[in-house]
């Protein structure tokens, strides 16, 4: 299930999307506080059944265990390498906390088939929240939040912080550039809500027409 985080307006993830569910817009979800492994599958899910989907914020996804024990498995998987030169035949690892993500989801979906590359066509994953989906409405996905999954007191860590820990260097100015967004969207919002007021005082005020409330205005 996966609803919007200002309003009642919900619509399954759990199931491929019927033709009446079926958004030809991209999905925006915000990916803070979601688990990856769930998250990446209902993303897989979504994909492989045509639906275009966008994850924003992906450093601050979570992933459950603690921070030093997540970070010794990617520094495990960091050593796994091929006997051919690494720098040409891979693997590649990622630090980027939209990569990680990424990779969990390829590893869902059957990406060497026509099907599944594009499946994969229609993910597009950001660190921080661009321009382009700054102004779209962001969703949240029930069965991945880690406060209804993870039980309390279980620790976890974020992709952000394994990411930096590893060697992705670009932490602060995702950070800098969040606090920046984060105060114009303050500013908006303000604007938006006085505009509003505005607009109800204005209506208040308009004398009463007989012949117009006949008909509902």
């Amino acid at each position: 299930m996966l609803v919007t985080s200002t309003s009642d307006l919900a619509l399954s993830l759990n199931t491929p999307p019927k033709m009446s569910s079926f958004s030809s817009q991209p999905i925006v979800i915000d990916g803070k506080g979601h688990l990856l492994g769930r998250l990446a599958s209902t993303i897989a899910k979504q994909a492989l059944s045509g639906q275009k989907v966008s994850v924003v914020r992906c450093e601050e996804i979570n992933v459950s265990g603690s921070f030093f024990r997540n970070k010794l498995k990617y520094h495990a998987y960091l050593n796994k390498r091929h006997i051919v030169n690494p720098k040409k035949s891979g693997p590649f690892h990622f630090r980027a906390p939209s990569r990680i993500l990424f990779k969990a989801v390829r590893g869902m979906i059957p990406h060497k088939t026509a099907r599944g590359a594009a499946a994969i066509r229609r993910i597009s994953l950001y660190e921080g929240v661009p321009p382009a989906q700054d102004k779209v409405k962001k969703m949240v996905v029930p069965s991945a939040l880690r406060v209804l999954r993870l039980k309390p007191g279980r620790k976890y860590a974020t992709l952000k912080r394994i990411s930096h820990e590893v060697g992705w260097g670009y932490k602060d100015v995702v950070d800098r550039l969040e606090e920046k967004r984060k105060v114009k969207g303050q500013a908006y919002f303000e604007r938006k809500e006085a505009a509003r007021k505005l607009r109800v005082k204005a209506a208040a005020n308009v004398p009463q027409n007989e012949t117009l409330a006949k008909f509902g205005y």
